[in-house]
């Protein structure tokens, strides 16, 4: 009777595995597939300076950082555009029309400075000012580390763009 929990156990276990694999909730593909024939695509990238905010809310800073990345990104796009000219040409391919068009972002569980200096979307917060050598009545001494609450922005915010174009040979 000792074996029947654990076997029971085991049993469900498997069951749900089996079930996963079965409904197509397996793991996903190791590589990407394969984009189709005649295609071309580039990326490109862009920066605009962020304008410092009157107000030292995280809503302003947020907002005047999307607004840089909104003037960077047509020069992000028309980048891309002549990335994929040049790998057309030397490809022997005439370039057509864009087929898609995606908005770069950092892989999964890397941080991205430009979404937030404290997290995503988070500007304010405990700035570290630095470390001061304390020394005591008694002769001893100690570091003691400095902070203060304030908002830091990018001084640059970038626009990173992904372009497929519609390509037919010549």
């Amino acid at each position: 009777m000792r074996l029947l929990p654990p076997l029971i156990l085991a049993g469900t276990i498997a069951g749900l595995i089996a079930a996963g694999v079965a409904t197509g909730k397996g793991e996903p593909p190791i590589t990407p597939p394969d984009p189709p024939p005649y295609t071309v695509i580039a990326r490109g990238i862009a920066t605009a300076p962020v304008g410092r905010p009157w107000q030292q809310t995280n809503a302003s800073f947020d907002r005047a950082v999307r607004d840089a990345r909104a003037k960077a990104m047509p020069l992000a796009i028309a980048r891309a555009r002549e990335e994929a000219k040049r790998m057309a040409a030397a490809a022997g391919l005439r370039l057509g029309q864009v087929v898609g068009a995606a908005r770069d972002a950092p892989p999964a569980g890397s941080w991205d400075p430009d979404a937030g200096q404290f997290g995503p979307g988070i500007w304010c917060g405990r700035i570290y000012v630095g470390r001061r050598t304390v020394t005591g009545a008694d002769g001893r001494t100690r570091n003691v580390n400095r902070y203060r609450d304030g908002c830091k922005a990018p001084k640059q915010a970038a626009a990173r763009v992904s372009l497929t174009f519609a390509a037919v040979p010549r």
